[in-house]
């Protein structure tokens, strides 16, 4: 009995302690959140974000804005004007100095490209056209994204359904891949740690599937001769793929 109350107060000492430090992180930092009216034409966006998420959302019709929430440590000086800049009909979404970060949740006009990094934080792109984006820690998601898709996570889960457009090729260094393309078209998959699931329509595809260490769950033929390519590649983890 003595030791089972000694190991409850030792567990209850260390969640007072990892509660105290959550507080402390909290107390430490500041935060605001402003909105922007975004002017002029906008055909595309670009990622040239530190720290910090960015949502994009393609909207018919409506006129483009911003919203931004931006975190600076209590001792810092608040940042001062906008972290956005429009350049030849990009919207360009860019940080802050020091260990300031900004999050992004922006309306812009359906079917546009979206490109760029995010060095940290989650990038959600919904109703967009082409996509080439990396994030170095942080999940990537994409929902009824019209055009070829490109992305590269080094710690992270990449996810995506709705996907119409001309290719696709993700990569994470360490997370779960899963993917639904809408339209047949070439994937191509390279998780170094993670499960991958693709699902696929109906076509005809050349499969090729490696992992160096999981289970394969394969249930779309491998045709020779097939219009479209799916090659996949874990280092370790699960590997599905099926028909829609």
């Amino acid at each position: 009995m003595r030791q089972q109350l000694r190991a409850l107060g030792i567990l209850t000492a260390i969640g007072i302690a990892a509660g105290g430090l959550a507080a402390c992180g909290s107390l430490n930092q500041k935060s605001f959140e402003d909105d922007s009216a975004l002017s002029g034409k906008i055909t595309s966006v670009r990622l040239e974000n530190g720290s910090g998420g960015v949502t994009v959302n393609g909207t018919e019709g409506g006129s483009p804005s911003l919203h931004r929430k931006v975190q600076y440590d209590n001792g810092d000086t608040k940042p001062s004007g906008p972290t956005h800049r429009i350049e030849d009909g990009a919207l360009i979404l860019g940080g802050c100095s020091g260990s300031c970060s900004v999050k992004y949740t922006v309306q812009v006009p359906a079917g546009i490209p979206v490109s760029g990094q995010v060095t940290s934080g989650e990038v959600s792109l919904h109703k967009v056209g082409a996509v080439n984006v990396s994030a170095g820690s942080g999940d990537i998601t994409l929902e009824d994204v019209s055009g070829a898709v490109k992305v590269k996570t080094t710690n992270g889960e990449i996810s995506g359904k709705g996907l119409a457009g001309g290719g696709i090729d993700t990569n994470t260094g360490s997370g779960d891949i899963h993917l639904t393309p809408s339209k047949p078209q070439n994937v191509q998959i390279t998780a170094g740690s993670g499960d991958v699931s693709l699902t696929v329509p109906p076509a005809s595809y050349r499969v090729s599937v490696k992992t160096g260490n999981g289970d394969k769950d394969i249930k779309v033929p491998n045709d020779p001769s097939g219009t479209y390519e799916i090659g996949l590649k874990t280092g370790s983890g699960d590997v599905s793929v099926k028909s829609s």
